[in-house]
């Protein structure tokens, strides 16, 4: 249904956020989210926060009139630029605007 909305959006932001489940101390002892091995949740970094954390990261790609096109979640430890890699054949020919981040890596 997004795509019908952006069908001919050319401009996408994208960005992403931390999702901590519980503290770094503590993640050895939860037991959320470890009953299946390919959605173990992991430690990751924040840079923008200055802060280590464990549990996902929440990835969103909004066109510019504020229709979300993606929303997925990733293992903490997943660099933005490798789930913008997992979504480049839906975002084809587009400007994408990010943090320092992501406009660092040269995005093809």
């Amino acid at each position: 249904m997004a795509q019908s909305f952006n069908e001919f959006e050319n401009y996408f932001i994208v960005d992403s956020m931390p999702l901590e489940i519980c503290e770094i101390s503590r993640s050895m002892r939860s037991k959320i989210c470890k009953d299946q091995q390919y959605c173990f949740p992991n430690r990751g970094f924040c840079a923008s926060q200055q802060m280590s954390f464990y549990g996902y990261k929440l990835h969103a790609v909004c066109s510019v009139s504020g229709v979300f096109q993606s929303v997925e979640l990733s293992p903490a430890s997943i660099h933005d630029i490798h789930f913008l890699k997992d979504i480049k054949e839906h975002l084809s020919d587009c400007i994408l605007f990010g943090d320092k981040d992501i406009s660092r890596h040269r995005y093809k």
